[in-house]
């Protein structure tokens, strides 16, 4: 910055050098040579504050280069949860949202739970799950004919869940 500053003092010293030498030497209207040289001198440092405008403004991240900046962690609900919440209540209201979006992840949770409390595939584990976590997690489940009918109540994804968890626990 203070090199962008300093770089119209040579020229002003030239242009007040060249005042000088004019009123000394050439017989001119003296008024005429300092509204010349006050315009000149105005001119620059207009130069310079145009420049060290430029500079500041270069110095300073664009729009583009902050918005590539890393967005800080966010230190709140993890976002799988935040997914999950939103598919049991899309779950609740439609009976397609829960067969397509909501019981592939409880059938995973299932199986898993199965295999690591009996050592079972999830399609031979019917004698051990209840009946209604058997009718969401059954492998050969066939879609709802009416999708646009409400998903089961909230109290049996509860269940379901539960249950879940106690075969894992």
């Amino acid at each position: 910055m203070k090199r962008v500053l300093l770089r119209w003092v040579p020229l002003a010293t030239l242009a007040t050098l060249a005042v000088g030498l004019v009123l000394v030497l050439v017989p001119i209207d003296r008024e005429l040579v300092l509204r010349i040289y006050a315009l000149v001198v105005g001119g620059l440092a207009i130069a310079t504050l145009s420049a060290a405008t430029a500079f500041a403004a270069r110095r300073t991240k664009s729009a583009f280069a902050a918005a590539l900046r890393n967005r800080p962690v966010r230190h709140g609900r993890p976002e799988e949860l935040e997914r999950l919440e939103r598919q049991v209540a899309l779950s609740v209201e439609n009976a397609a949202d829960f067969h397509f979006r909501l019981r592939p992840t409880l059938v995973a949770a299932a199986d898993a739970a199965v295999w690591r409390r009996y050592g079972l595939e999830l399609d031979r584990a019917q004698g051990v799950l209840s009946h209604e976590l058997w009718a969401i997690v059954e492998p050969d489940c066939e879609p709802p004919s009416d999708r646009r009918a409400p998903g089961p109540p909230l109290a049996d994804i509860e269940a379901a869940v539960d249950e879940i968890e106690r075969i894992r626990a």
